[in-house]
């Protein structure tokens, strides 16, 4: 009996637990950036992400001039991914950085991915392709940074997202039949993902909660 009722009080914390790392969700609106039709970017991809109480922002220098190519009448993948800064310069300072909330991060290490697809019809220089967005950004403190802000180490994590969305991407053609770039807007959530040591103290404080009320009732009843 006393391993079922232990049973029990597991699975009420895992599920509370659970619905509590569930629930921290905050509405987003970005935009991202890939190749360089018109706006000179992107070494590994662009963004900027906005929503009640976070900010989170990535800029880094020329990128490639062709990011894909379509095939005429044939469904073309326009489909893209965007990773963290450190492609281009290592850990350093001023290519990006957020906040959330309190927290301000010197670092984003980004892992988005945004999938799309449409039919390519030949002779267009611009297309809207529906896309969705998924992936992580997880923001870090740098330590030990030279003065020019390069050469940095990582330093804790500040705070870990999981994204998701969907929106709309213009894709930009070089005239031929080549992808120059896509920028999409889009709308979605970021679920911040709980500290593990944070999860470990609000179980155990749920257990020794639950198990104090349990002795009271077990001594008011001996009484």
């Amino acid at each position: 009996m006393a391993i079922r009722r232990n049973l029990i009080l597991a699975g009420f914390v895992f599920f509370f637990i659970s619905s509590f790392a569930s629930a921290t969700s905050i509405p987003i609106s970005g935009v991202s950036l890939q190749g360089q039709p018109n706006f000179n970017c992107c070494f590994n991809g662009d963004f900027f992400i906005a929503g009640p109480g976070l900010s989170l922002s990535q800029g880094t220098p020329d990128g490639p001039t062709s990011i894909g190519g379509c095939v005429v009448d044939t469904v073309c993948n326009f489909s893209y991914s965007i990773g963290s800064a450190a492609t281009f310069c290592s850990y350093c300072l001023f290519f990006s950085g957020g906040s959330l909330g309190t927290k301000t991060a010197d670092f984003l290490d980004a892992s988005l991915i945004f999938t799309g697809s449409a039919f390519y019809p030949g002779g267009l220089t611009t297309m809207s392709v529906p896309m969705t967005v998924s992936g992580t950004i997880i923001g870090y403190k740098l330590v030990n940074c030279f003065p020019n802000g390069n050469g940095c180490s990582l330093g804790p994590i500040v705070f870990d997202l999981q994204l998701s969305g969907s929106g709309l991407g213009t894709v930009t053609l070089d005239g031929g039949d080549d992808i120059a770039g896509i920028s999409t807007s889009f709308t979605g959530t970021a679920t911040v993902v709980p500290e593990p040591t944070s999860l470990w103290l609000m179980g155990t404080g749920l257990v020794g909660l639950l198990l104090r009320k349990r002795w009271l009732a077990n001594a008011s009843q001996l009484t």
